[in-house]
């Protein structure tokens, strides 16, 4: 598993601000797929708006 770290390390340089924006886009989908296209892009926005948020004040 050292040979995964190192390359997420050369792509990204906040691994856990890419995990929640990776399981955000994961849950967007599901929504999108129920039929639920727009409340898929309001989880997008608000996931990704809330891990900024809580990154940049950890």
């Amino acid at each position: 598993m050292k040979w995964l770290k190192e390359i997420w390390n050369l792509f990204v340089d906040d691994g856990p601000l890419a995990l929640i924006a990776i399981l955000t886009l994961g849950v967007a989908v599901i929504v999108a797929h129920l039929g639920r296209p727009n409340w898929a892009g309001v989880i997008i926005f608000l996931g990704v708006a809330g891990g900024l948020w809580w990154r940049t004040r950890n």
